[in-house]
């Protein structure tokens, strides 16, 4: 069964909800004030409160602000009642975390379509969370384990081949089979380190202080000419590709760590060549938005993704898996998405689904004062 909140100093309009709600079988509690409210919150699973804005001892605002410093209660759908239209005050409440104010004196009709517009909001949110979770769970269940695998079995399978051959092979043959060892240990490596990086990530994101204790470090600065020569030419020459590149960079100085642009950069970049053919060009250059933020662009033809896709990129999402043989987790764009907000920058990804994409970096500019 729904359960609602009704707070409101007035006795009348408290006994006169929950009359009405209680007959189209919500459960209803009822609070005097604000304070008495927040106990009733802490004691109860609630799925919506009414509130009214003006009350002694506590006021809506300031029940609806204490809740929202409170992780596990600022979903709570919480619609205001107030006798007052000054827009002033609905901004207030609105920016405060409100979903939606109700004017008094209001009927019932305009009651239950505000109550029900917000359960069906929370419901749509809850089934897409679920949806992702599900989704997510799935991707680490299926994708994880391969990658792990893979260069596991590679190690294993080479390991095996030493150990039953070893005084029969040649040194060609040993020095394929290092290689081997050599390229699946780096995978398993990477993928590693790729975890850890995330998870390290996610704790930062959500440490206020600690995001601006990073943005203001005098190492948060650097020259992105050298990264993307150095990092575009190396890349396309592990894919044999050094034809398929275009360079258009000039250099600027932005506001993040050397070692997190070259990270964010060097998975960007070989996702474009990972995901396009020998003879299309991969494209990057930059351009100044204004003096404040510089934008790099990695365009590449390839598969490309569906606007749904880019919707729900994040770690272990993988796309078409069933279609193309992916090798990676989907961890690379998530770090870099994730990098890029920590030090105030995003990430935008424009793409043509089996044609071409276009992945824009967008940092802010060192000022000259800096």
């Amino acid at each position: 069964m729904t359960t609602i909140l009704v707070i409101d100093d007035d006795v009348s309009i408290r006994d006169s909800i929950r009359e009405i709600l209680t007959t189209l079988d919500f459960q209803v509690i009822t609070a005097s004030n604000g304070k008495q409210g927040l106990q009733l919150i802490k004691k109860n699973s609630l799925d919506l409160i009414l509130c009214d804005v003006s009350m002694p001892t506590m006021t809506g605002y300031e029940l609806l602000e204490t809740l929202q410093s409170q992780e596990k209660f600022s979903s709570i759908p919480f619609i205001f009642l107030t006798g007052n239209s000054d827009t002033r005050n609905m901004r207030k409440g609105m920016e405060l975390g409100a979903d939606d104010y109700l004017f008094k004196p209001f009927t019932i009709d305009s009651l239950l379509k505000a109550i029900n517009t917000r359960l069906e909001k929370t419901a749509r949110l809850k089934k897409q969370s679920s949806t992702r979770l599900t989704e997510l769970r799935h991707n680490i269940s299926f994708a994880l384990p391969h990658e792990i695998n893979t260069p596991l079995n590679g190690i294993n399978s080479s390991a095996q081949l030493l150990k039953d051959y070893a005084d029969n092979l040649s040194q060609e043959e040993l020095k394929e089979i290092a290689d081997l060892i050599l390229e699946s240990s780096k995978r398993l490596t990477h993928l590693m380190q790729n975890f850890l990086l995330y998870a390290e990530l996610e704790l930062i994101s959500q440490d206020n202080q600690k995001i601006e204790h990073i943005r203001q470090s005098k190492t948060s600065q650097c020259s992105i000419f050298n990264i993307l020569v150095s990092l575009s030419q190396e890349i396309s020459q592990q894919y044999h590709r050094q034809s398929d590149l275009s360079l258009q960079i000039d250099d600027e100085m932005v506001a993040i760590a050397e070692n997190n642009l070259d990270k964010i950069c060097r998975e960007l970049l070989d996702n474009a060549f990972k995901y396009s053919q020998p003879k299309d060009m991969v494209r990057i250059s930059c351009q100044k938005q204004n003096d404040n933020w510089l934008e790099i662009s990695i365009f590449n033809q390839g598969k490309g993704m569906t606007q749904e896709e880019i919707q729900r990129i994040g770690a272990y999402m993988q796309f078409q898996r069933a279609k193309y043989e992916q090798q990676g987790s989907g961890l690379g764009v998530a770090i870099a998405q994730k990098m890029l907000e920590i030090y105030g920058g995003s990430l935008i990804i424009n793409s043509i689904y089996q044609q071409e994409t276009m992945v824009k970096i967008i940092l802010p500019i060192v000022s000259k004062s800096s």
